[in-house]
């Protein structure tokens, strides 16, 4: 399966258009594998694939407000996700639960909407969520990737958002899959005019994680921003693909990326901004910091402005490097071997996703990936930092 597609093809010598994903013969998941926590003032539906037969739950029918919104908007025929169609949909067809929700107009949710998806050994657990948020409304959205147990299989996570007039939508996801998983993660949004959106993704583990996301702007003065945090160590592979489109007047958009790479760890970063034609006095801006700890590490970062429009701001770079010699010197003055100095900078992503856990479920969890590839490490690392 062909995933992650940049919508310019160019870099055909550097192999960074697109990624391969190749899939073993996977089963469905438990139900408890996948669970929601839905704020009881928002409405939706819950639909349950067991056994060939679906259930459904919940508040009130509104399976179909996805697409309704999408239509009343007229950008049905425009709507794409970051992993392009034919991952949005074998997820779409793999997830064993889905949520469709909707916030209502003028609604302020203070309690987070919560989705878990945790891998089971020999299974697909993917869960699809659909979140309609009507003018003037706000939510938080958390998402949480895990692997409580040991073993072998996918899991991940297929988000469709339409963000209307006036909206605000807060996006935290974490990813805290061990070494042996596959993890795939696909999101779509479309905000209105006036719409605000946020997404916070921290990337830690698994053997091979791939991440899509796209956003349409079509609103004037809708806003996006995105900020990613990742760690690669070991010989995990890490494939993002980020396409925003910039097409009401006076837009923005703000991409950010930032990552440590270890071991023999290598990632892919296409970051793409479309700035359409029509889209006076949009602003787009994006950047990447990657650290290289190691020399075996692989790094690609492809940033891309796509223009057809004058009145507007562009702009991309990314600063990547290795430790600097002088400090590996200075902390060996301190006591420090290297791969300990090393270390302090995986320790450091860890204590990121801590902090900014939104729950102590995740603060465990991230806990337990740091213990699992740092060992005695981390404890240790952790304590004195």
């Amino acid at each position: 399966m062909i995933v992650n597609r940049m919508p310019a093809i160019t870099w055909h010598k550097f192999k960074g258009n697109d990624a391969e994903i190749e899939l073993p013969a996977l089963s469905a998941p438990e139900v408890a594998a996948i669970s929601f926590s839905v704020p009881p003032a928002l409405q939706f539906t819950e639909t349950t694939v067991n056994e060939g037969t679906s259930l459904e739950a919940g508040t009130a029918p509104v399976t179909g407000a996805f697409d309704e919104a999408l239509a009343a908007a007229s950008a049905i025929d425009e709507w794409e996700t970051g992993m392009g169609k034919d991952g949005q949909a074998w997820l779409q067809t793999a997830s064993t639960r889905k949520l469709s929700v909707v916030v209502p107009a003028g609604h302020k949710e203070e309690k987070p909407l919560v989705v878990r998806v945790e891998a089971q050994d020999g299974a697909a657990a993917v869960a699809a969520v659909d979140v309609v948020l009507q003018a003037g409304a706000a939510l938080k959205l958390a998402v949480h990737v895990d692997s409580p147990v040991s073993g072998n299989g996918l899991a991940g996570c297929a988000l469709r958002l339409v963000v209307g007039d006036g909206a605000q939508l807060d996006l935290s996801s974490i990813q805290t899959l061990d070494n042996s998983w596959i993890h795939l993660d696909d999101t779509g949004v479309f905000l209105g005019e006036g719409a605000r959106f946020t997404s916070s993704q921290t990337v830690l583990g698994a053997a091979e994680s791939y991440t899509g996301f796209a956003a349409d702007l079509s609103g004037r003065e809708a806003e996006a921003v995105v900020d990613t945090r990742y760690l690669g160590h070991d010989a995990n592979k890490i494939d993002f693909n980020y396409v925003i489109r910039q097409r009401g007047v006076q837009t923005n958009c703000t991409l950010t990326a930032n990552g440590v790479l270890m071991d023999s760890s290598a990632k892919v970063l296409r970051g793409t901004i479309d700035l359409i034609h029509g889209a006076k006095g949009a602003i787009g801006q994006e950047n990447e910091t990657v650290l290289l700890v190691n020399e075996d590490v692989r790094n690609k970062t492809i940033p891309i402005i796509l223009c057809d429009e004058d009145d507007v701001q562009g702009a991309h770079g990314a600063t990547i490097g290795h430790v600097n010699p002088e400090q590996l010197g200075y902390m060996q003055t301190r006591g420090l071997t290297p791969e300990q100095t090393e270390d302090l900078f995986a320790v450091a992503a860890f204590d990121y996703a801590q902090v900014n856990a939104f729950d102590a479920q995740v603060r465990h969890a991230v806990e337990r990936l740091g213990v699992a590839t740092l060992g005695s490490t981390y404890e240790l690392l952790a304590e004195e930092d």
